[in-house]
């Protein structure tokens, strides 16, 4: 969901972003993203659906392109500012969305409960680990587990191996739970594959919500996340007095 928030003030509370994510009885997303001018500059904000803010959302990015060219702004190189970190927007067509996050990586070897991972951030944290029965494995009980090792929790990310191209990803989101897809996730699975599992860039990572694709240089400090993008409904809601 998004809200364009650039000619009036964002006020809405946790509690209302928990009311309005709930899929029975509300709009129903995994995410609020939010746009807003600060001194002329383009910022983006990101509410999980617990309605605690997150850093950096890589698919509400992509999102936010799409948004804004059918606003009649030109997406080309636009930058925009916020918690995660400067980012940059390119919309080609509706299939060919692009955010590129211009800023270094914290790749880290670490291992939790005897499972070989990486902690990777890129504006927000995420541990990745091989997991050969991806589509089978119950995953929460592991993710509970490394996310317990993180004062403010954690991204988690299982990957098995397609092709030196190709990864399966699945992701369990903080403050969301599984969810069918992740773009900043993407990005930390397909830079911790490289050594994990012996891919190369540009890689292309399935989700349960669809494909994306990810390249990124070998100082990891210039990640491109490209895929499509969908509006499903606009509309408007009253919050509460």
């Amino acid at each position: 969901m998004l809200l364009d928030c650039r000619e009036q003030p964002f006020n809405i509370s946790a509690a209302q972003i928990t009311e309005w994510a709930n899929r029975r009885l509300g709009v129903g997303f995994d995410q609020l993203i939010v746009i807003e001018l600060q001194d002329n500059d383009l910022c983006y904000r990101f509410f999980n659906a617990d309605g605690g803010e997150a850093e950096q959302c890589g698919n509400g990015q992509r999102a936010i392109a799409h948004y804004l060219h059918h606003q009649g702004v030109v997406v080309e190189d636009l930058c925009l500012k916020g918690l995660g970190g400067d980012v940059v927007l390119n919309y080609q067509d509706e299939d060919h969305i692009s955010v590129t996050f211009n800023q270094t990586a914290k790749v880290e070897e670490l291992s939790i409960a005897g499972i070989d991972g990486f902690y990777v951030e890129i504006g927000n944290p995420h541990w990745v680990y091989h997991e050969p029965d991806l589509t089978h494995k119950d995953l929460l009980p592991m993710s509970h587990l490394v996310a317990n090792q993180f004062n403010s929790g954690i991204n988690f990310e299982a990957v098995k191996k397609v092709s030196d191209q190709h990864i399966q990803l699945r992701v369990i989101e903080r403050g969301v739970g599984e969810t069918q897809a992740c773009g900043s996730g993407a990005c930390a699975a397909a830079i911790a594959s490289a050594t994990l599992l012996g891919t190369t860039t540009p890689l292309t990572v399935s989700m349960q919500g669809g494909d994306v694709k990810v390249s990124y240089d070998l100082a990891c400090d210039k990640i491109t996340l490209t895929g499509p993008a969908r509006s499903i409904y606009q509309g408007s809601i009253k919050t509460h007095e």
